[in-house]
């Protein structure tokens, strides 16, 4: 919400900040007092009662991220009842229609905005007493500092410290003749009715303690205090001095503090009460007296007409994200009694994760990421046989772990080797990926460009899946003997008719998905597999998209940049198996660098979860 005459802030101080882009704020406040003895105390004719009754209008719009204008109107009404003999002031006097008219810049940086740098400048335009006409004008300045602790602690400490110092050239002892006005007494009357002051130095000190309630964190309570020291730098204006005044210690001074609460009760809709409280008041030569106290009231709405919502913006399943923890990975080995390396073994992580891991050509294999604790895993062979061992995850770290398989689970493992050709219709070659499962082995191998593939493997039965662009899948079941003999297989693969691909949608820029991509901790969602289904059939559909990038952000929990670049990994992964070429895909894990929202409550982080998908080569027209 704005301040009561400027720009988003507290009461009376500014932040650095200007709210969302093309949001709109609107406010009122209305604030009063009566006193009596304010300014006139006669022990012949008695004190004076002054009432004051003051209320402002206020506008604010931010349209770009870090700009933001406002408007405010205000109009006060000021009482003074005396029985003083010859008073030349009217009992009530109006100031009417006051305008303040500004801009202000702010920029937000350092660990997300936990600091904000800005300034603002605002024209005040002074109506008469009598009429709205604007006869004066003012000008200020003020640069503006805050510091938000919520971004700079692990539990988002509700803090902020925020403070102005600027100037204001105030013109408002010109809006009437107060020479004119012989009393000294009904001058300062008059001159406190209609809010005028000297030029001055403005320091605004604020603290405020912005609370989050609810189970979305959709409701809010924010007490505040403030302090307020102006400072006039306009020379001695005898016309307001008062014979026999009492000397005061720091004369160009006007000191307050504010202390009050503002509440979100509703979305968009706010609640503010305050009591300011006076502390010095200046010498009558400076500027009007400081009223001992003031209740201000006022009720505020803002609205964000533009939202974001990017149909590319898959926005996550918060429920399903890990626990902020700081988690680590097993870089293991699986050998044989003699240290020679097991490949094609497959590693599962039982009661951890459903999907398994294939040791390389060297043994090795690398498992997902866990919570710091002990692992189980299970390695199992392609004949069958299993073994079980434990790890110690550690924090942050990739644990080193050898399996030693015996010799009776090991077993004399038979190889035989695959001969598989592959041509179009008319006998032309395709190049392919055939993806082979069987005997412990689920991936994908490329052809050659003459739809040429051998491969040596365990000896038993498989199937396989040819897929290439523009193809429809041909599905292939052989038997592999041991030998050196060579099993021939050969697939013939028909031209596909055109896919229909309603959830997707392409440019040269970006592929759109009307769904979008949920993940489980890592790895891509069951719920998933449908779109990115559609997808790989999008892409072998439109050779034209020669390269594309998956890139995942994330939000600050846990470790952001591992996370969204493992989350990226497993997309590209996923589309690998479904027949997309490796060349065509490439994955990015940004991790929280590029939020689009705070991610201080459930809904902003899950607008930064999400995944993009950005074309990098594109040959279409």
């Amino acid at each position: 919400m704005n301040t009561v005459r400027g720009g988003v802030g507290l009461f009376g101080t500014t932040l650095a900040d200007v709210g969302g882009r093309h949001s709109i704020r609107f406010g009122l406040h209305t604030d009063l007092f009566r006193r009596s003895g304010f300014i006139y105390d006669s022990m012949a004719n008695g004190t004076d009662t002054n009432s004051r009754f003051r209320g402002t209008v206020n506008i604010g719009y931010s349209p770009l991220p870090w700009g933001e204008v406002f408007l405010s109107i205000s109009s006060q009404a000021n009482r003074n009842l005396r029985e003083q003999p010859g008073r030349q002031d009217s009992e009530t006097n109006f100031a009417l229609g006051d305008i303040d008219l500004g801009i202000k810049g702010a920029h937000r940086f350092y660990r997300g905005g936990a600091i904000g740098l800005g300034g603002q400048m605002a024209l005040g335009l002074l109506s008469g007493a009598s009429r709205l006409t604007s006869e004066r004008v003012n000008f200020a300045i003020d640069g503006l500092f805050t510091l938000d602790l919520r971004y700079l602690t692990a539990k988002a400490f509700p803090f902020r410290f925020t403070t102005n110092i600027g100037w204001i050239l105030d013109n408002s002892l010109k809006v009437i003749d107060f020479g004119q006005i012989s009393d000294t007494t009904s001058r300062e009357v008059t001159r406190f009715a209609l809010g005028v002051n000297h030029s001055r130095v403005r320091m605004r000190y604020g603290v405020d303690f912005p609370i989050r309630l609810g189970k979305e964190r959709q409701f809010g309570i924010d007490p505040i205090a403030e302090l307020a020291w102006d400072v006039s730098t306009f020379g001695d204006e005898e016309l307001f001095g008062q014979m026999g005044a009492d000397p005061v210690g720091i004369p160009r001074s006007s000191l307050w503090t504010t202390l009050g609460v503002r509440a979100n009760i509703i979305y968009g809709l706010h609640l503010d009460a305050a009591l300011d409280i006076g502390m010095r008041s200046p010498a009558f030569e400076y500027g009007p007296p400081v009223p001992p106290w003031q209740l201000l009231f006022g009720l505020g709405w803002s609205f964000d007409p533009r939202p974001v919502i990017k149909e590319v913006a898959a926005e996550n399943d918060v429920s399903s994200l890990p626990p902020a923890v700081t988690d680590g990975r097993i870089q293991g080995e699986v050998v044989d009694g003699a240290g020679s390396p097991i490949a094609g073994a497959v590693v599962s992580f039982p009661g951890l994760t459903s999907t398994s891991v294939l040791t390389d050509a060297s043994g090795m294999f690398t498992s997902f990421r866990f919570p710091e604790g002990e692992v189980t895993l299970i390695v199992t062979l392609a004949n069958g046989a299993t073994q079980e061992a434990t790890a110690s995850v550690r924090a942050d770290e990739d644990t080193p772990l050898t399996i030693t398989i015996g010799e009776e689970a090991a077993g004399a493992t038979e190889y035989g080797i695959l001969d598989g050709s592959f041509a179009d219709e008319q006998g032309q070659p395709v190049l392919v990926s055939f993806q082979v499962t069987g005997q412990g082995i689920d991936e994908p191998f490329s052809s050659t460009e003459d739809g040429l593939i051998r491969i040596e493997l365990p000896a038993g039965d498989y199937s396989g899946i040819a897929r290439a662009e523009g193809f429809e899948d041909a599905r292939v079941s052989f038997t592999v003997l041991a030998g050196d003999d060579m099993v021939p297989v050969k697939a013939v693969l028909t031209r596909a008719t055109p896919v229909e691909t309603p959830n997707v949608k392409g440019s040269s820029r970006s592929i759109n998905l009307k769904k979008g991509i949920r993940y489980n901790g890592d790895e891509v969602n069951d719920s998933s597999h449908a779109i990115l289904d559609e997808l790989a059939v999008f892409l072998r559909a439109h050779p034209e998209f020669v390269e594309i990038e998956i890139g995942v952000h994330t939000d600050d929990r846990g470790n952001p940049s591992k996370r969204s670049s493992a989350r990226a990994e497993s997309v590209r992964t996923y589309l690998l198996g479904q027949g997309v070429s490796p060349d065509r895909v490439t994955a990015k894990g940004y991790g929280d660098r590029n939020p689009v929202a705070v991610n201080l409550t459930a809904s902003g982080r899950a607008k930064n979860n999400r995944t993009s998908i950005k074309v990098k080569q594109y040959t279409g027209e």
